[in-house]
């Protein structure tokens, strides 16, 4: 019997979300042939997470696709774990350097120039933890993109996204918002209506996934080599949020 791999997300209620996300899905069980690679959501889609670990079976590991922390989601997928001791939470897709990576990318593909000013843009910041988490996700994305990076998000005790764009155009320069989200849908449409001159696509859109995020995802599940030996480096380690 393969190990099962489940992929655990927010769920999309917008068609072009949905099909963003089962494009990762699919495009990590073609690089993971051998496990079997299941989604599971904690909102809007289902299966539910709770849903997938009663209906499998063996060594199983969940990887959250959160870019920061989220307090309600790391319960739910917590407390579905706790239903069967061979169910093991990875540590979150991030932040991590390879989302900032491909950040840049998304900046480059939306026209952003070095003189621009560049506000990273998360959903909302629930508290402390997550706050940190999107702090760090834009000193990595301003790390890889060599220039200051100021953070917007869209509720909680961070600043909030349109008076990080209003700060922003202090500087008398084009405003870039770079999206720290994983998929389209209504989050990504209030970014753009924030009032940047530019916004960049989500991490995951329209046509096949970025191969480095395919790649973190099972660094996610490598990181416990007695539960899969899937080949690379090992990533971080396993451990219950």
């Amino acid at each position: 019997m393969n190990r099962t791999l489940i992929l655990c997300a927010h769920g999309s209620e917008v068609p072009r979300g949905r099909a963003a996300f089962a494009g990762l899905v699919n495009a990590v069980r073609r690089e993971a042939q051998d496990l079997d690679i299941v989604d599971a959501f904690v909102d809007v889609q289902t299966p539910s997470i709770a849903e997938v670990v009663g209906e499998t079976a063996g060594p199983r590991a969940v990887v959250p696709l959160m870019l920061a922390y989220d307090r309600p989601v790391s319960v739910d997928i917590v407390q579905a774990s706790h239903l069967d001791p061979a169910v093991t939470v990875t540590t979150p897709l991030g932040p991590d350097w390879v989302l900032a990576e491909v950040g840049v990318r998304r900046l480059f593909e939306a026209g952003a120039r070095s003189d621009d000013t560049i506000v990273l843009a998360a959903d909302t910041a629930t508290d402390d933890r997550a706050v940190s988490d999107v702090g760090k996700a834009a000193r990595l994305l301003s790390a890889v993109w060599g220039g200051r990076v100021h953070v917007g998000t869209l509720g909680g005790p961070d600043t909030p996204l349109a008076d990080a764009v209003d700060v922003a155009r202090a500087y008398g320069r084009r405003v870039v918002v770079s999206s720290y989200l994983l998929t389209p849908g209504e989050v990504h449409d209030r970014m753009i209506d924030a009032g940047a001159d530019v916004v960049t696509a989500p991490l995951l859109d329209v046509g096949p996934p970025d191969s480095r995020l395919v790649s973190l995802v099972l660094a996610r599940a490598r990181s416990r080599s007695d539960w899969t030996s899937v080949g690379g480096d090992p990533g971080s380690r396993l451990a219950h949020q």
